[in-house]
């Protein structure tokens, strides 16, 4: 923040008696401390939540140039864009290993980063945190992949009598049958089994043909048909299913895998590692690039003592810029978000920022106009140039209470996902970041896309707006953890409020009565609408 603000010549930092940290860049006269806040708010020199102190409450002074100096040698290469070149074979092995892991890469893992691997780690980043991937993230999959191949034991198991191997979660693997060259795994927390087993030419022929016709699939199978490989991918309603058969030493070796969709991401994993041979190396080396980034990171965020007790020091500590870059549909020129219709005549909520900077925004691809913005509530109106008389979401009458079950509706990631997406969740705190009281916590996941769509209760009527996602990376950062599920959305009496001071009606109902999860998505489905920016 010092060298952001250009204000190193000057600048102080004080520890407070309140465990913050104070910087200061200037003593000025009592009498004139408001005049000169005022013009260096207004200059731009002072943030907006600069104010003035008689340092009464100040213990000593921190050095922070030698601090900084040292932090921004070691971190500063952390929150460069990532690049994949610098890494080894294995390191990129490891983080497509990673990246299959969290359910992003399908392809094998082979270390060769191509087109797949960087969609994946930009689909991750995009999802998780709302940017372009950085070498931080590269250190965060580290971090967390690590934890979990230690809790669930994952190796490179070799079968060695079909000169295959494949990577398994050992410690929620056991084994069920063996006879002759069939073994069969199942998964202790999941539906989920794998079998190794050796066929012949006809065989072969009827394991893949009968997973390939078999009944209740959804879309179409994906297929390899080579000479010496076989590979056959199925989904289900409630699964997926895959064989892959290697032709070697004359017979066909063959992983065959069946799981629920709960266990698509250990899935995901199981069949992109399946190698011909022995194990390759798959964790990075220790004085390799990756591992480097992953002690960066734990000594950032070890730094200044940041512990996980309150994300309120999110807004107390320097941290790096971690500003929201745009995503490659953004650099093509067009952001989305979602809107809801309020009433007959077709005016909808949204967010402001959904339809901050535009020069044209449509609706459902239709033009459309902005009829009122109030960046305080972070709400907005707009109207779609239609004529006919649409279906619109009623406002609950009273708020709503803590740990009642929501559903909220959206376009997230808009062009990765289709269509709309209906989540349900609860309130988990009737205050927002901060004890903002404009609006609430909320389980439900938000994604980018998302803001601006309905939050309704179990009677369908609107108790809030969706605004945003809470920003994980930056909040570990500062506090060393990792938050989840906390979403946030405007109060649906604030939009109320908004929309009486515009004058925009809608219609307020008591209902008690419930509405079932179907009838609800439906009725979301017939109000919800993708709007999109085009940017000046």
């Amino acid at each position: 923040m010092i060298i952001t603000n250009q204000w190193s010549d000057d600048a102080r930092v004080f520890e407070s008696r309140n465990g913050w940290f104070a910087i200061t860049t200037t003593v000025v006269d009592v009498s004139s401390a408001p005049a000169v806040l005022a013009s260096g708010k207004q200059a731009g020199i002072f943030p907006e939540d600069a104010y003035c102190s008689t340092g009464q409450m100040y213990l000593r002074q921190i050095e922070w140039r030698e601090n900084s100096q040292h932090a921004t040698s070691q971190s500063s290469r952390l929150w460069n864009e990532f690049d994949a070149r610098p890494f080894s074979l294995v390191e990129k092995r490891f983080l497509q290993a990673a990246l299959a892991l969290e359910g992003h890469y399908t392809g094998l893992i082979d270390g060769a980063w191509g087109r797949g691997s960087q969609s994946a780690i930009e689909r991750f980043t995009r999802q998780k945190f709302d940017r372009v991937p950085l070498n931080a993230d590269a250190a965060y999959l580290v971090m967390t992949t690590i934890d979990t191949f230690i809790a669930d034991g994952w190796e490179a198991k070799n079968i060695n009598y079909l000169a295959l191997s494949v990577m398994m979660p050992m410690k929620k693997m056991r084994l069920v049958e063996r006879e002759g060259l069939l073994e069969k795994w199942e998964h202790t927390g999941q539906d989920m089994t794998l079998m190794f087993t050796d066929l012949t030419d006809p065989e072969l022929l009827d394991l893949h043909s009968n997973l390939w016709g078999a009944e209740g699939l959804v879309g179409e199978p994906y297929t390899v048909r080579q000479s010496n490989r076989w590979v056959t991918a199925v989904d289900f309603l409630d699964g997926s299913g895959y064989i892959r058969s290697d032709l070697i030493g004359g017979t066909w070796s063959t992983v065959a895998l069946f799981g629920s969709n709960a266990s698509r991401q250990e899935f995901g994993l199981i069949t992109s590692s399946i190698v011909v041979g022995s194990p390759v190396a798959m964790l990075p080396e220790t004085d390799g690039l990756l591992l480097a980034y992953t002690t960066d990171l734990i000594s950032f965020l070890a730094e200044d003592d940041h512990s996980p007790q309150s994300i309120d020091r999110a807004d107390r500590v320097a941290t790096p810029d971690l500003n929201r870059r745009e995503s490659p549909s953004e650099a093509q020129g067009r952001t989305s978000g979602t809107g809801f219709f309020v009433n007959s005549d077709g005016e909808m909520l949204t967010n402001a920022h959904v339809i901050e900077g535009c020069s044209d925004i449509t609706v459902d691809g239709k033009p459309a106009d902005i009829i009122a913005v109030s960046r305080a509530f972070d709400l907005a109106a707009v109207k779609p140039r239609i004529s006919q008389e649409v279906a619109h979401l009623p406002f609950a009458a009273r708020e709503i209470g803590l740990n009642a079950d929501i559903t909220i509706a959206g376009y997230p990631l808009h062009g990765l996902l289709g269509g709309l997406n209906v989540s349900r969740g609860s309130i988990s705190a009737m205050k927002g970041l901060r004890g903002d009281e404009t609006s609430f916590q909320m389980s439900a996941p938000v994604q980018p896309g998302n803001s601006g769509g309905p939050v309704v209760d179990r009677s369908g009527n609107v108790v809030g707006v969706v605004v945003s996602k809470l920003d994980v990376m930056e909040v570990a950062s500062v506090t060393g953890d990792i938050a989840q599920n906390v979403n946030f959305a405007v109060r649906g009496s604030m939009a109320k409020i908004f929309m009486q001071t515009n004058g925009i009606q809608y219609e307020e109902r008591v209902s008690n009565e419930e509405v079932r999860p179907e009838e609800a998505a439906k009725k979301l489905e017939a109000t919800t609408r993708l709007i999109e920016c085009l940017p000046y």
